[in-house]
């Protein structure tokens, strides 16, 4: 008997390797030392996550470069994608071997974490709480609290080859404190993430504690 299942799988892994490997041809890249493997990796990563958005293939794709040490090609990619290629250095950074980049790509897919360039600050790393979703149970006080401290904890990794160096941006704090009862939150929330960016640089060494500006929308 065919088993059907895996006929199915088989088919939609080969329909992803035949994606990805015609985006390397179109950009002349299908030559390169590790372009077969990636092929297949992301063909089963895409697989399993098949609802993924174009940016985030790109991500993936550039970051498989990086890691591999062919920074050029993952240049190559970014500079490809509209989304990406305002920021290409940023990018560039973050996606190097050096950076927890499974911990981070759930961020970086959402688009919750993003470099973006503002004319008063120049280029700053923006989390924009607004693509945070939060469960009824999330809504408690002291589980807020906790949320942000372990988001701008993995946030803080951005900043790792900069010394601490550089400028998260905030979005979106107003809507996600707009549900906590005690109406202090709304006040304490921003010294609770300077706080946090400074106990970060302190256990890695830093020179320096990313600056924090907050939008206020």
């Amino acid at each position: 008997m065919i088993d059907t299942h895996q006929s199915r799988q088989l088919a939609e892994r080969q329909l992803w390797s035949g994606t990805v490997r015609q985006f390397f041809q179109t950009l002349e890249i299908d030559d390169r030392a590790f372009a077969p493997d990636i092929t297949e990796s992301l063909a089963v990563f895409c697989q399993r996550y098949a609802h993924m958005p174009g940016r985030s293939l790109s991500l993936l794709m550039a970051r498989s470069f990086c890691v591999t040490g062919d920074t050029d090609t993952a240049e190559r990619i970014l500079l490809h994608d509209g989304a990406c290629r305002p920021h290409v250095a940023s990018w560039l950074e973050v996606l190097s071997s050096g950076y927890p980049f499974p911990e981070l790509y759930p961020l970086f897919s959402s688009r919750a974490l993003r470099p973006q360039n503002f004319e008063s600050t120049g280029t700053l790393w923006v989390l924009d709480l607004n693509r945070i979703q939060l469960t009824e149970a999330d809504r408690h006080e002291l589980i807020l609290f906790q949320t942000i401290r372990v988001l701008t904890e993995q946030v803080s990794s951005v900043w790792k080859k900069s010394d601490g160096c550089g400028t998260l941006g905030v979005k979106g704090l107003p809507r996600l404190t707009q549900f906590v009862r005690n109406r202090n939150v709304s006040r304490q929330m921003p010294e609770h993430i300077r706080d946090v960016l400074a106990l970060r640089a302190q256990k890695n060494g830093w020179a320096a504690v990313p600056a924090v500006l907050f939008f206020n929308h």
